[in-house]
């Protein structure tokens, strides 16, 4: 089984209340050094991964994932074996060629240690700030014009991305890229070496990034955040990605529905697999050191939820929560694996917001409860 901590990067601490929390550079100097040593210990106590989701400009100080890919690259420096990814970077609003090429950087740079995970943007602030050129903003769900353009950049990013990992030289012409553009191109290396990328006629005709990955099964490998639309399910089972989703208890008759939608449509499409190769399953850790530690900790983290994710923009329920006894716990995980077959699970784990004692104390209850027992 597999433990994955999703990383949820904090500027301000539980209770405090101050401004612009988030453009405070000593404030980002504390957060660095807090999250190598957490994550650190995470590896020594068996955690297999970390990762972050992507969202900009919080100047707020809360859920500061700017760049997950240097995150990703500072937390592979200061550890041995942990992979690292995203959950995910935003592949609506971006140049795909650059994302393309940073993520085949990283899977380097790791030896092969990279996951990569992507999403269509789920903060208008800054998705619509990046994607303006473009015309391209985040949305729900809702089959409008902005969520259907958003999902067209979102299928064609992938697709150029993919093509990129996986061959030499490429060339697109869509609805949002053109590459190469029209150009003439005249260089020596070129013609000696790479003579297929021009035509007859001098115009630059295919482009290739470099590196391409290190992991190349067929290309490193590929995560999707899913909460309720069948469209995205089916899109990833059909492109090989696993989706990790926090659906809560009350709606985990969700998750066979989803199975079945997705084993079929990857079935249809060539791709023999199980619930393990498409589904990880995650949920919010509050596991105290006692009973009293427990509720403190879910009080605070109730009170950020509905605050700040629970409410406009996002309105988004909580999920999953890993929470209450070792065996309590232990159980919960137990029955999903036994109940899905599915081997692979994310913690939403703060970093930052509670005192730095209480966030390592709630990964090392979760390892002793959870991650020890499962690997005896």
């Amino acid at each position: 089984m597999q433990f994955v901590i999703l990383a949820i990067p904090y500027m301000r601490r539980q209770g405090e209340n101050v401004g612009r929390a988030g453009s405070d550079p000593a404030r980002f100097q504390a957060l660095m050094e807090e999250m190598k040593v957490q994550m650190q210990f995470a590896e020594s106590v068996g955690y297999d991964g970390f990762c972050l989701t992507e969202q900009h400009m919080q100047v707020e100080g809360i859920e500061t994932t700017t760049n997950p890919l240097f995150w990703d690259y500072f937390i592979a420096q200061h550890t041995e074996r942990m992979r690292v990814g995203q959950l995910g970077m935003n592949l609506t609003a971006v140049n795909p060629i650059q994302l393309a090429e940073n993520l085949a950087m990283l899977d380097h740079f790791t030896n092969g240690r990279m996951f990569a995970g992507f999403s269509r943007g789920n903060t208008p602030r800054w998705t619509g700030t990046f994607g303006q050129h473009l015309d391209i903003t985040s949305t729900h769900s809702d089959k409008s014009e902005a969520d259907q353009r958003n999902r067209r950049a979102f299928i064609e990013n992938w697709q150029l991305v993919k093509a990129l990992w996986t061959q030499e030289v490429v060339s697109l012409e869509g609805e949002f890229w053109q590459v190469p553009p029209p150009m003439e191109w005249s260089f020596n290396p070129t013609t000696e070496w790479s003579p297929g990328s021009v035509d007859e006629d001098g115009r630059l005709r295919e482009i290739g990034i470099v590196p391409r990955p290190l992991q190349d099964d067929p290309h490193p490998p590929v995560y999707a955040p899913f909460s309720y639309s069948m469209e995205t399910a089916r899109f990833w089972a059909r492109e090989g990605g696993k989706m990790m989703s926090m659906v809560s208890e009350d709606k985990e008759e969700f998750i066979p529905i989803t199975l079945d939608v997705c084993l079929k449509e990857a079935e249809d499409h060539g791709r023999q697999c199980t619930a393990d190769d498409i589904l990880a399953l995650g949920g919010h850790l509050v596991m105290g050191r006692n009973e009293k530690e427990t509720k403190h900790l879910y009080e605070g983290f109730e009170w950020l939820f509905n605050f700040a994710y629970n409410t406009p923009p996002y309105t988004v329920p909580m999920g999953r929560l890993w929470m209450g006894s070792h065996q309590e716990v232990l159980d919960h995980v137990g029955r999903l694996q036994e109940t899905y077959g599915i081997n692979e699970y994310f913690l939403w784990h703060h970093v930052g917001y509670f005192e730095h004692d209480e966030e390592m104390a709630m990964l090392n209850e979760f390892s002793e409860a959870v991650i020890q027992p499962m690997r005896r």
